[in-house]
């Protein structure tokens, strides 16, 4: 069955797979493609409940990455090893789809503006990250440590996650203490970014809200859902 406003990710290995499990646990939708069908058994396995489907193949051939249905899809994961092959899912990506939103693994810092040129939103290198999360560890443990326990929590989903306020929203021009979102979904606002395209963090309570607004939120996947049916 052709599936709808899914995540595609290319790549199950030590990348891709903990994309892949990330989404499922928060409950969105996605086909995976990767060469080894078992890993991919492994992980619709894991996940029986979730809506997962996946393709055995080279993710680079045309005739393989059709089968994911890119022109329905709203993200695309280019997590393959080899730089060269994720520049190019990102342009096959991008000609099929010029709305998706990609983000691309790169493992040479090199190879990022070409990667980024090319049609992805988003470049993320993994060996840079790493070296970030290292000193993170030295001179923050704290923060990793509440960090790795929320995404290790097997009782709730918690996640820092974003919303845009849509044109539907019954508080355009509101401000946040009316929206009470604390009170009726039991998040937290981080930030928001409003048309100034600037991040207010730590937001007031008299920080006013309107349609494009965007929300940093801590919260579960079931709050956040529930948040975008009512305001997005």
């Amino acid at each position: 069955m052709p599936m709808q406003d899914h995540i595609i990710v290319c790549g199950a290995g030590s990348t891709g797979r903990n994309v892949i499990e990330e989404l499922l646990k928060t409950g969105i939708a996605v086909a995976a493609i990767d060469l080894d069908k078992r890993e991919l058994e492994e992980i619709a396995a894991k996940f029986p409940d979730a809506q997962f489907s996946y393709v055995a193949g080279d993710a680079t051939a045309d005739d393989i990455l059709a089968q994911t249905d890119v022109t329905a899809a709203r993200g695309f994961v280019a997590a393959l090893p080899a730089d060269k092959d994720n520049l190019y899912l990102t342009v096959s990506a991008r000609q099929s789809n010029p709305t998706l939103r990609i983000v691309a693994r790169c493992a040479e810092l090199s190879h990022v503006e070409k990667i980024r040129k090319s049609g992805a939103d988003a470049v993320v290198s993994p060996n840079f990250i790493g070296g970030m999360r290292l000193v993170s560890e030295l001179v923050r443990p704290a923060v990793v440590g509440f960090i790795e326990a929320m995404l290790r929590d097997k009782r709730a989903t918690y996640r820092i996650e974003e919303v845009t306020l849509g044109d539907a929203f019954h508080k355009i021009g509101s401000t946040l203490r009316d929206a009470r979102v604390r009170e009726r979904f039991g998040m937290t606002v981080l930030a928001l970014r409003g048309d100034s395209k600037e991040w207010t963090y730590n937001p007031g309570a008299d920080e006013r809200l309107g349609a494009g607004t965007t929300l940093v939120l801590l919260g579960s996947a079931e709050q956040v859902a529930e948040l975008r049916r009512e305001m997005a």
